[in-house]
């Protein structure tokens, strides 16, 4: 009887491992479904060289100020001169209300953009200046910010893509001619997105120190083809 007893605690111990090794690598599993570029993207052009061009000054003439910039009240929000809007074309949210839902997705997104900085070609070192980028939200209290109460709390902006970094961002580049050069600036790549269907613009604000020209502006949905 004892030895029956030590050889199922034994049977179980190991059936345990198996069930707990089985969930790990389900879970690594989906995890590569959730991160892998294979499959499909969904490119949305908000804007390329059929658009010209956007010039934006700096809202601040040292690197030291616009480092330290926070959004702290209305004014910071739509700085004259020093901001535009990019209207989206492609829904931020695919499977809220709409139904067949769409499935595919994984729910990450990558942004580039085509943005020359200053006025020099090929400079050393490089112009360094600092953008914020936003994204609104149709029908919420404050499209800009995120409080969720008819007073703003001017310190609460709705961060492009709910990243942290996008308050105040270093970039850097060039510009020769504004539209002789063209490169890409990586503002996001495969990462999950955070924007709800209320979203059709991003906003961007020059810190500065120096001028820039916006040219072009990509996201990219990322989606797996699954088996139906």
């Amino acid at each position: 009887m004892q030895a029956s007893n030590n050889l199922t605690t034994v049977v179980d111990g190991k059936i345990q491992n198996i069930d707990q090794r089985v969930d790990d690598s389900q879970v690594l599993v989906q995890q590569w479904l959730d991160t892998r570029h294979v499959g499909f993207s969904l490119v949305d052009t908000l804007m390329d060289h059929s658009n010209g061009y956007i010039t934006l000054a700096p809202r601040f003439g040292s690197i030291e100020e616009a480092t330290s910039f926070e959004f702290n009240s209305a004014d910071d929000y739509a700085p004259t001169g020093c901001y535009t809007d990019i209207a989206n074309t492609v829904p931020a949210t695919p499977n809220w209300f709409s139904e067949p839902v769409s499935t595919q997705f994984t729910g990450r997104l990558s942004v580039y953009a085509n943005i020359s900085i200053g006025s020099a070609p090929h400079p050393s070192p490089k112009p360094v200046t600092r953008i914020a980028l936003l994204h609104n939200s149709i029908g919420a209290h404050h499209g800009w910010i995120t409080t969720g109460s008819p007073t703003p709390n001017y310190r609460d902006p709705r961060l492009f893509m709910g990243k942290g970094r996008h308050e105040n961002l270093e970039i850097k580049g060039q510009s020769y001619g504004v539209s002789n050069y063209d490169d890409l600036v990586s503002l996001a790549e495969n990462e999950t997105h955070n924007v709800s269907i209320g979203f059709s613009h991003v906003r961007l604000i020059n810190l500065g120190p120096y001028p820039i020209h916006i040219k072009g502006f990509w996201m990219i949905y990322h989606g797996h083809q699954k088996e139906s």
